[in-house]
């Protein structure tokens, strides 16, 4: 099965819509070894998505106490997950999802989860000037985390 790479977020909340983008810019790079997809981060959409897979990555706008356009990386198997567990504009967060596909045993392999501290998360179609300058390091990060799934 293919690695899949989730990018949560609503395009229309400002840096909220990160993980769309990502999708987007990876869909333009007409990759076939990867499959694609957006949600908006509901829990059970997320574990949904995840069951099964052997390698997820998320790509999401999350907040970890960073300056704004900060990348950040993180195991969600193995690692802290709180920089992915504060409220977020979309719904409980990649965090509860976590703790629910745990509780009834509907993990992938290895998940992670990459995203960009955001500036700003009110209406509005544009990425902060932050996250639009770290843009092309997520979504190069992203393609790298695809790219070691399928070594």
């Amino acid at each position: 099965m293919k690695p899949l790479v989730i990018g949560v977020g609503n395009r229309w909340r400002c840096d909220d819509g990160v993980g769309p983008r990502a999708i987007d810019a990876l869909a333009a790079e007409a990759r076939d070894d990867v499959e694609l997809l957006i949600l908006d981060g509901e829990p059970a959409r997320l574990v949904d998505a995840w069951a099964g897979r052997a390698s997820v990555v998320v790509v999401d706008a999350v907040r970890g106490g960073a300056s704004p356009g900060t990348v950040h990386r993180v195991d969600a198997l193995g690692g802290d997950l709180a920089v992915a567990a504060s409220p977020s504009t979309h719904g409980a967060g990649v965090a509860a999802a976590v703790a629910l596909g745990r509780a009834l045993g509907r993990l992938p392999e290895r998940l992670v989860v990459l995203g960009t501290e955001p500036a700003c998360v009110g209406d509005g179609g544009d990425l902060s000037a932050p996250v639009a300058a770290a843009f092309d390091e997520l979504v190069r990060r992203a393609a790298e985390e695809v790219a070691t799934a399928c070594a």
